[in-house]
């Protein structure tokens, strides 16, 4: 997301303050680092204690950064044999097949809907050793939507099932999409259109660790989506959900739960000389 849409999400913001919550403690700090001005993605690795991944989105560096949650930048972790061409969300999950934890990068952004393929990027998450690390060559999943090109900002993996969610931002109300676990490298994946949301402007999206909850995001306001017994996650996020305590962001693109699933945290891009503030609601 470029600032050639600031005038959309002005208007958006100023239609929504009015109703905007307030958490009974909404704690934040300022990033110690300007390597993220673009943030556009979040979320807390399942192996590092008190470390959340994030990245830039299109033309940055094929990097995501370990930031910790008092806003200091602690590494950076390269991606080789990749570029970033929109990354715009990054998830964690726990894989059910191996069970290891993974990092998910979304190369999912296409403002003008002109790509025929977009792509997946996973790496493991590892413990950090060091301020500068190389990972190890990601494996790549290739993925085309059923219908046809969209833009996209928001990604989250399911830790129960392993499928891979996207939900698209543009649309009056976002598609859902879906991508079953598990996701083949070589070929190309197909994002399965499995409903609708009564949202626009996505900007990104998480499920908490258990997969009970999920949190999605436009720029004017957080939701919530329980996930109950006999529901799918599909099913969950076509209700209205219910209106989280979100401080209005200059340009919020990043979401994700903590490691209990029950607090979260939002993080946005750099916008003039504001500071650049990572939120924690708890």
């Amino acid at each position: 997301m470029r600032l050639k849409d600031l005038s959309v999400i002005i208007l958006i913001v100023c239609a929504f303050f009015p109703m905007g919550l307030f958490a009974q403690e909404i704690l934040s700090v300022e990033l110690s680092t300007k390597r993220i001005d673009e943030a556009s993605g979040l979320a807390i690795s399942r192996v590092n204690d008190g470390i959340l991944y994030c990245h830039n989105d299109s033309g940055g560096e094929a990097s995501i950064f370990a930031i910790d949650t008092e806003g200091q930048l602690v590494a950076e972790i390269q991606i080789p044999g990749v570029t970033n061409r929109d990354w715009e969300d990054i998830a964690t999950a726990i894989d059910p097949l191996d069970g290891k934890a993974y990092i998910y990068i979304g190369e999912i952004g296409d403002n003008q809907a002109a790509h025929s393929s977009i792509y997946i990027y996973r790496i493991p998450d590892l413990a950090i050793t060091d301020s500068l690390m190389v990972a190890e060559a990601p494996t790549i999943f290739e993925v085309t939507y059923e219908d046809h090109p969209r833009d996209a900002e928001a990604l989250f993996v399911d830790s129960v099932s392993g499928d891979v969610y996207i939900i698209s931002k543009r649309e009056e109300r976002v598609g859902i999409y879906r991508l079953d676990h598990p996701l083949k490298s070589g070929e190309k994946n197909v994002a399965k259109r499995m409903g609708d949301m009564n949202l626009s402007w996505v900007t990104a999206a998480d499920i908490s660790p258990d997969g009970s909850k999920l949190l999605v995001k436009n720029y004017a306001e957080i939701r919530l989506y329980q996930k109950t017994e006999g529901v799918s996650i599909t099913q969950a996020l076509m209700g209205e959900g219910k209106k989280m305590p979100y401080q209005i962001e200059p340009q919020g693109e990043a979401i994700c739960f903590d490691r209990a699933g029950k607090n979260y945290f939002t993080l946005s891009e750099a916008v003039g000389d504001a500071p650049q503030t990572l939120y924690y609601y708890r």
